[in-house]
C-alpha cells in the first residue's frame, strides 16, 4: 500500500491555483458534448460544483491533505466503476476507459452484455426502455460522468498537493485497475457470465480491494461531511 507523505504549503496561494485548476474541469465536464453534465440543469450544476469545491477546503483543513483525498479517490473511483465497466472499449473517447482495456480481468466487452445485465442491475431503468436500452444506457453514462468528474477533481487536488500531477495520475490509475477489475468480476458472477478471473485471482483482488476500501473510511459519512460544508 503507498505510503504517503503530505505537504503543508502556503494555504492560500495554493488554494488558489487548485480552484483555477478545478474550476476549469468543471467548465469542461458541463460544456462537454461527450458527456450528459452538459444537459443537467443549472442546480444541479451548481450542485455539483459547489460540492467539488467543497472538497478543496475540507482537503486543506484536514491533518493530512493527501490522505483525505486519496480516501476521496478510491470512494469515487469506486462508484464510477460500478458503471465504468460498461464504457470500457479500446476505442474509448475517454482516456481512462480506453487505458483501462485488457487489464486483468477486465474484458471492455461488458457492453455487448448490457441486455442480458439489464434485467437483474437496472430493472427499473429498463421498464421504462424501449428495445434500444435507451434509458439503461443514459443511466449507466449519468452516473458514470458524476462520478467521473469527482474522481477527476479529487486527483487535481492531489497532484497540487503532492506538486506531482503524474504521481497523482499514477495512483489513480492503480486504483481504477482494481476497482473496475472487482466490479467487472461481481457482475459477471451475480448475472452468471462467464469469468474473466480465476478462483486465485479472485481472492486477491478481492484482499486488495477490501484494504482499500478500509482506508477509505465511511463513505456515507465522508459525502455528509462534505455535502454540509457545500451547503454553507
Amino acid at each position: 500500500m503507498l505510503s504517503l507523505v503530505p505537504k503543508k504549503p502556503n494555504r492560500y496561494s495554493l488554494s488558489e491555483a487548485i480552484h483555477a485548476d478545478v474550476s476549469r474541469c468543471l467548465y469542461e465536464a458541463f460544456s462537454s458534448k461527450d458527456g450528459l453534465l452538459s444537459n443537467v440543469d443549472r442546480w444541479t450544476q451548481r450542485k455539483v460544483t459547489m460540492e467539488n469545491l467543497a472538497k478543496i477546503e475540507l482537503a486543506l483543513e484536514s491533518d493530512d491533505p493527501v490522505e483525505y483525498c486519496y480516501q476521496n479517490l478510491i470512494r469515487e473511483i469506486d462508484t464510477e466503476a460500478e458503471t465504468g465497466i460498461y464504457l470500457v472499449r479500446e476505442s474509448s473517447p475517454v482516456p481512462s476507459l480506453r487505458r483501462l482495456f485488457d487489464e486483468p480481468g477486465i474484458s471492455g466487452e461488458l457492453h455487448r452484455k448490457v441486455a442480458d445485465i439489464a434485467p437483474k442491475l437496472f430493472a427499473d431503468a429498463l421498464a421504462h426502455s424501449d428495445d434500444q436500452l435507451d434509458l439503461v444506457w443514459v443511466t449507466i453514462r449519468a452516473r458514470y460522468d458524476r462520478a467521473h468528474v469527482d474522481a477527476q477533481i479529487s486527483r487535481i487536488i492531489m497532484g497540487f498537493l503532492m506538486d506531482d500531477a503524474e504521481i497523482a495520475q499514477d495512483m489513480a490509475n492503480a486504483v481504477r485497475a482494481l476497482m473496475y477489475s472487482f466490479h467487472e468480476n461481481a457482475t459477471r458472477r451475480q448475472c452468471d457470465l462467464p469469468l474473466q478471473l480465476n478462483e486465485r485471482e479472485t481472492r486477491e483482488l478481492v484482499l486488495m480491494v477490501s484494504e482499500l476500501e478500509k482506508r477509505a473510511g465511511n463513505y456515507v459519512e465522508r459525502v455528509g461531511e462534505i455535502s454540509s460544508r457545500a451547503d454553507t
